[in-house]
């Protein structure tokens, strides 16, 4: 890694019992769309990023022969302070970082110990077998036992057991590591549709993580974009349909055809 550290600070507000809460780009858009959402709703202010430039391999642009200038992924961090409650730490990254993610997962522990964070909250996507017209469960895990009955009791699907190698169960495991409580939701999402950004899975997940944080947003606007969202998905799985029928169906009447005498 570069000599210049990445986690940038740029202000310190003064926070009581923050909770953190941490989101990539991910399957369905699910993670980062909750907590951008959060963000946008809460009037949340910018307080620090980290610098990604050590943990990408960027791809060099070249146009007419003019290499383009570098541009990285970002991680930005929020602050947004409770007047009825804790106070929130957002931090919103547009991707998983592929190299010295350990290093990453740290940098975030730092920003928790620095600002003496309670919690660590995290979300992402979780592909299944479900349909896009169906509602979504919202699945979990933590990296403390005592947190299990917590998860029950917002009607969680807690996940047994499952190898995982997401940021977001990396930073739960280091987090346990330091005594730092963790708690990881996935909205479920259709495994035919991972590539589109999925509003209803958004909407579930984010009930349960407000409810969590005893934070009061509007989400009636999920309502417009989940019903777009399946539009969308209808003609996809249409077409779809026809596309499959073309080309596996067979016309037997050329088979059974007649010569005219």
């Amino acid at each position: 890694m570069s000599a210049e550290a990445p986690l940038k600070i740029f202000r310190e507000p003064s926070l009581k019992n923050p909770r953190l809460v941490v989101a990539w780009g991910c399957i369905g858009e699910v993670g980062i769309g909750v907590v951008t959402y959060l963000r946008d709703k809460l009037g949340a202010e910018e307080f620090g990023e980290i610098e990604l430039c050590d943990f990408f391999n960027i791809p060099v642009e070249v146009r007419n022969g003019l290499v383009e200038e570098l541009e990285f992924p970002r991680s930005k961090l929020y602050y947004w302070e409770n007047r009825e409650g804790k106070d929130l730490i957002l931090c919103i990254a547009d991707q998983e970082p592929p190299l010295w993610r350990y290093e990453y997962a740290n940098l975030l522990l730092d920003v928790a110990e620095q600002f003496q964070v309670e919690r660590i909250y995290t979300a992402c996507a979780f592909p299944s077998l479900i349909t896009h017209s169906a509602e979504p469960r919202v699945f979990g895990l933590v990296n403390d036992t005592k947190l299990v009955e917590y998860l029950e009791q917002y009607h969680i699907t807690v996940i047994k057991e499952r190898k995982l190698t997401s940021m977001n169960a990396l930073l739960l495991g280091l987090a346990r590591k330091k005594g730092l409580q963790g708690i990881y939701l996935l909205g479920e999402v259709p495994s035919y549709s991972t590539q589109m950004a999925n509003p209803k899975s958004c909407r579930a997940v984010l009930k349960v993580l407000t409810a969590m944080l005893g934070v009061d947003i509007d989400i009636a606007e999920f309502d417009r974009w989940i019903e777009q969202s399946e539009e969308e998905m209808n003609k996809m799985v249409k077409d779809a349909s026809r596309a499959f029928l073309e080309d596996f169906t067979i016309d037997y009447r050329d088979l059974f055809q007649r010569e005219d005498y």
